[in-house]
């Protein structure tokens, strides 16, 4: 069985590589909750997921720290927007791990300007 660090870590990786290996090290009731989306469920967390990621122009990891269970980042992404413009958002992303599989994602980050961008209120 995986620990958390090396979950995490696959999840990473496969999503770096834009292959389909971070669906399988979801939790079928993963849920995610974040400044501009929630999700319950597998299908639900993959749709938002791959919709952001279809934005993302850019990420650096500048750090991490992880125990048994959890995995808390420093992450920096820059996002397309629909005017044209990229953003910088800067993201604290906390991974509940459980059994090799991801049961929760929350991502904290200043969403003033990514609700401008997007139009959400």
């Amino acid at each position: 069985m995986k620990n958390a660090e090396q979950t995490w870590g696959a999840y990473a990786q496969s999503m770096q590589q834009q292959n389909e290996t971070w669906k399988s090290l979801l939790a079928d009731e993963v849920t995610f909750t974040g400044p501009a989306a929630k999700a319950a469920g597998k299908s639900e967390y993959i749709k938002i997921t791959e919709d952001f990621f279809g934005m993302v122009r850019g990420a650096e990891l500048k750090r991490y720290v992880a125990n048994e269970k959890l995995v808390a980042t420093e992450v920096e992404i820059k996002v397309a927007t629909p005017t044209g413009n990229i953003i910088t958002l800067d993201m604290a992303e906390f991974y509940e791990i459980e059994d090799g599989k991801i049961k929760s994602v929350k991502v904290h980050y200043d969403a003033q300007e990514f609700r401008k961008e997007f139009g959400i209120n």
